[in-house]
């Protein structure tokens, strides 16, 4: 899922059974200047979009689902709790 400046139609799937199937959908998504990540539990790829447009997000997209789901902040806040091979990191400037 990902959208930019509006919100994509209906999604009736693809035959992916990994997007139609329910289950942690992590998210990086911006509204103005305000950037927010985090995670949409127990839901499809189509539940996901419409849970950040009724957050009002401009913009977002669906991150890499699975066992590797996590959000870390000083410590784990969701996730497996161990080493993941790649992050989407965030430093204050």
């Amino acid at each position: 899922m990902r959208y930019s400046g509006g919100f994509p139609g209906p999604f009736g799937g693809d035959g992916d059974p990994k997007k139609g199937s329910k289950g942690s959908r992590p998210f990086v998504g911006n509204k103005g200047n305000t950037v927010y990540i985090g995670i949409v539990y127990s839901a499809t790829v189509a539940e996901g979009a419409h849970a950040l447009k009724a957050l009002g997000l401009d913009n977002a997209m669906n991150l890499d689902s699975g066992g590797s789901t996590a959000l870390w902040s000083g410590g784990y806040k969701a996730g497996p709790g161990r080493n993941i091979p790649n992050a989407i990191v965030f430093v204050r400037k």
